[in-house]
């Protein structure tokens, strides 16, 4: 048994070398022909690590040439197998720059996007690439809308949507969590008007946005409070509005003790009010 074992293992190591071997010569070698040959084969194999060094290497000897176009594309495509979407995005997108009439266009374009839809981090992270791919698959169905693609475009926008969404309400939940109470009012209230169709988190954001209002009204000067305390009924009766039948009872408890505080200090405001004048 352990015979034939290394049997194995020294034909392995020996296919290996032989196939190094040949690797190499093929990149050293001038039959260009023999070259593209060789890295469709290896991109058909799923052997993206050699696919990319041929396709790499094809690039200069392509240009102006009848293969151009495939060595770009396929160089892109081997860079995505791969798991380079860096690299694969800034291919993709210089083939559309460089072959802006080529029937691969669509594909490029395309595939530039998705490459940055694979690259876009957790919400929790900077959302650049986010941004980017969303932008780029807008451009594509803008380009081609009547392509199969535009579904599967449209997505995964929704996908990345979901992103800047979770993270721009995480962010403005952050300031009423650490006690910023003006910039969790105004950030909230941003984010219902950057996002109204994000009805996942608009309870949440206009029942926050009556309490981070009271908390600043609280600890505002008094000659400030009357005025932000009308601000947290106004806020209080546009959520009663839209979520009268709400059913989480600390909540409703919550908001009613708010409610029912703010209107007795605005009436003492104004008896005191009313008796210096």
């Amino acid at each position: 048994m352990k015979r034939a074992f290394l049997i194995l293992y020294i034909l392995v190591a020996v296919l290996g070398v032989s196939c190094s071997s040949k690797h190499k010569k093929l990149l050293e070698s001038n039959d260009q022909d023999a070259k593209f040959e060789a890295a469709m084969k290896a991109y058909e194999r799923k052997d993206y690590f050699h696919a990319t060094q041929l396709f790499e290497n094809l690039l200069l000897y392509s240009r102006g040439r009848e293969k151009a176009e495939l060595v770009n594309l396929y160089y892109g495509k081997s860079l995505l197998g791969g798991g380079d979407y860096y690299s694969a995005a800034y291919q993709f997108e210089s083939f559309v720059k460089w072959f802006p009439y080529s029937k691969y266009a669509e594909e490029a374009l395309f595939q530039a996007a998705y490459c940055k839809y694979l690259e876009s981090p957790e919400y929790s992270l900077d959302q650049t690439l986010t941004k980017q791919a969303i932008d780029n698959f807008q451009t594509y169905i803008d380009k081609y809308p009547k392509s199969d693609k535009v579904e599967q475009a449209n997505k995964f926008m929704d996908e990345l949507r979901e992103k800047l969404i979770k993270k721009d309400y995480t962010n403005a939940y952050n300031y009423y969590k650490t006690e910023a109470y003006q910039a969790a009012q105004t950030s909230l209230k941003n984010f219902l008007n950057n996002y109204p169709d994000a009805t996942q988190y608009r309870e949440d954001a206009m029942y926050y946005i009556v309490l981070a209002g009271y908390e600043f009204a609280e600890k505002s000067v008094e000659s400030k409070q009357k005025e932000r305390y009308e601000i947290v009924l106004m806020d209080y009766e546009r959520y009663q509005v839209v979520f009268s039948n709400m059913t989480d009872k600390t909540k409703s408890e919550k908001l009613e003790g708010i409610y029912n505080n703010v209107k007795k200090k605005l009436e003492t405001i104004n008896t005191t009010s009313n008796k210096d004048n």
